[in-house]
């Protein structure tokens, strides 16, 4: 039976707060943010196809991460091929990174951590394919985050089939769904572009590396150098002449990342501990100084400004 979510009957200051309870209700536990905080329109609505599913997404700007933490709470083994209709979104994942215009698809695994970006509204659709039905149709690895034509071929095939589903009777839809599943294995099996190792896009493919990890502990440059298949000199070659350093850049978008925390609604019942946590620190005592110099003000005082609590949890 289709489904249908939205954010719209919902009164406006609680609308993202809903955003992010419906997706995961949707589609499997993800870590939204976003900075429209007053008013944020969403529409969600899926259709059962056996064991796959297609979800039609409609939204404004936000970032949307799985993240370890979210893979553990709730472990889902499989894939989301997700086309963009309009608008565009950045997909990371595994150390690559691609933008999506209309027509575009590609992959992601929900056993890995993966971002998305989508810098202003947009619509997708997202097709689910449990993994051992994508899986054993290709050779070796399923190849995520990499951009897919839909132009001619098979990335024709498989966009006309994703956009066909909706109007199709259930039985219908679920047996094109399976061929579609087949037509994205053959067009995830062919050559992959050059990595390409130099400039800005591989310094694009660290930072995304380091955004997609940057809960993790054992976050370091050996971890990403492995992930991305060079040397640990290589990466820091890649920062070299840039603003920041690895660790730099480690640093500053784990301070991000809890300034955004502090002043979420939703995180406002965490102990300023806990926000540092999440945030990939684990020293406390070195969050606050490195929070304080960054931004000037201490956690608790960004809280207490933000209206989100009396900042006394530290």
């Amino acid at each position: 039976m289709t489904q249908t979510w939205s954010t719209l009957a919902t009164e406006r200051p609680a609308q993202f707060g809903y955003w992010r309870e419906l997706i995961c209700a949707a589609f499997l536990a993800l870590t939204p943010e976003s900075d429209l905080r007053d008013g944020f329109a969403g529409t969600v609505t899926q259709w059962p196809l056996g064991a796959l599913s297609l979800a039609r997404i409609d939204s404004q700007r936000q970032r949307v991460r799985r993240t370890t933490q979210d893979i553990a709470r709730a472990p889902r083994t499989g894939y989301y091929a997700n086309l963009q209709l309009s608008g565009t979104s950045e997909m990371r994942q595994g150390g690559r990174a691609t933008v999506l215009r209309p027509g575009d698809l590609a992959v992601v695994d929900t056993g890995e951590p993966f971002a998305f970006d989508f810098g202003d509204d947009f619509r997708q659709l997202s097709f689910f394919v449990p993994g051992p039905l994508l899986s054993a149709q290709l050779p070796g690895r399923v190849r995520t985050a990499t951009r897919i034509g839909t132009g001619g071929g098979v990335g024709a095939a498989v966009r006309h089939a994703l956009q066909a589903l909706p109007s199709l009777p259930p039985e219908s839809a679920a047996r094109l769904a399976v061929h579609a599943c087949g037509m994205l294995a053959v067009a995830l099996d062919s050559p992959e572009p050059p990595a390409g190792r130099g400039g800005r896009r591989s310094h694009a493919l660290a930072v995304a590396d380091i955004e997609e990890h940057l809960a993790d502990d054992d976050l370091s440059p050996a971890a990403s150098a492995r992930r991305l298949g060079i040397s640990v000199r290589a990466l820091h070659g890649l920062f070299a002449g840039r603003e920041r350093s690895y660790a730099a850049t480690v640093r500053r978008l784990r301070l991000e990342q809890a300034f955004r925390d502090l002043q979420d609604p939703a995180r406002s019942r965490l102990r300023v501990i806990d926000v540092a946590a999440d945030a990939g620190f684990a020293d406390v005592t070195s969050f606050h100084r490195a929070f304080r110099r960054e931004y000037g003000r201490t956690p608790a005082e960004v809280r207490i400004r933000s209206g989100r609590g009396d900042g006394a949890r530290g």
